[in-house]
């Protein structure tokens, strides 16, 4: 077994990789991770048998003599086509940090795949922190609605969607990505927090160009003036929200609560399992109360983002397993 750095020489052997992957998804396609190369020096590894078959690749980027999983992601970690074996699963990753050590790495910040985007549950990787002592420092409260179980809306959000459906409101996906950057987005962002989008337009547009299938925008009308939208990720059984956003209109006319409901019943009917209203942390440790509840309110489950520091000179706890 040989840990090797990522070069473009495995780009396609990679993508290949990450598309029969257990715990991967488009976020970890070269197209994706690059498209904001410049700002994230990539550190990223693959793990090689003696027949030169891939096992393994570690998404990631480093900074000074930290490796992150990765800065540019939500998540990350040790991505495998099979997790079935947790031995298999601990030779993997004490070669991955063995190699990052030798290369003169203190430090690896580790957020792994929240299990309702894996494509199958497990939890080994949390067994494998508690060993090494990695110090869990955040934790992200995501929420999650379970599309194929019976959805109990709260009862102000039937009412304000029976309100909704009473005005001249049109929910369409139709991938209007600019007007809803330029009208919602943007103005929303900087009133509110004097902060921008995480992708410019320009990159948006960018990344819905080389995944079509993946990154759409939702947008609801009412009286053919956008009003609220939300931006969807695509994964195989999962539609996650990246952006949400709405006008005074779009909340008074309760369009952005139709747009999520309407939303909810077209996945549900096209076989996603989950379909996730993101995070509602401000500042990692912090909560905000208001996001929570109205996420709750479309019977969202809490799932959790973890976030682990790991000290690489713990790794020979692990030799034991090996």
């Amino acid at each position: 077994m040989t840990v090797v750095p990522y070069t473009k020489e495995y780009l396609d052997k990679w993508n290949e990789f990450i598309l029969h992957s257990e715990n991967g998804n488009f976020l970890f396609h070269r197209n994706f991770m690059e498209y904001h190369q410049d700002r994230f020096r990539d550190a990223s590894v693959l793990v090689i048998d003696d027949k030169q078959h891939i096992k393994a690749v570690f998404p990631a980027n480093i900074k000074d003599k930290t490796i992150y999983t990765h800065q540019g992601l939500t998540y990350g970690g040790l991505i495998l086509q099979n997790r079935k074996h947790i031995q298999e699963l601990i030779r993997y990753f004490y070669n991955v940090v063995v190699y990052y050590k030798n290369q003169g790495i203190e430090k690896i910040i580790y957020k792994p795949v929240p299990n309702y985007i894996a494509q199958k549950p497990c939890d080994a990787e949390h067994f494998i922190m508690n060993i090494i002592h990695a110090d869990l420092f955040r934790v992200d409260t995501s929420f999650v609605t379970h599309l194929q179980e019976p959805i109990v809306l709260q009862e102000r959000r039937k009412r304000s969607i029976k309100k909704a459906e009473k005005n001249p409101i049109d929910i369409q996906i139709d991938n209007r990505f600019d007007i809803f950057w330029k009208e919602i987005l943007e103005p929303n962002l900087w009133e509110r927090y004097q902060a921008k989008p995480v992708h410019s337009l320009s990159e948006i547009l960018l990344l819905h160009q080389r995944f079509p299938q993946n990154i759409l925008q939702a947008n609801a009308y009412l009286n053919n003036k956008i009003v609220a939208g939300v931006t969807l990720f695509i994964f195989q059984n999962t539609v996650h929200c990246q952006y949400i956003s709405s006008i005074d209109e779009g909340r008074e006319s309760g369009a952005i609560d139709l747009l999520f409901y309407k939303l909810i019943q077209h996945y549900s009917q096209n076989n996603k399992l989950y379909f996730s209203m993101g995070t509602s942390n401000n500042n990692g440790n912090d909560l905000n109360i208001g996001v929570s509840e109205y996420k709750e309110s479309f019977d969202a489950k809490i799932y959790a983002h973890f976030h682990y520091s790991l000290d690489t000179s713990y790794i020979c706890e692990l030799e034991k397993f090996i």
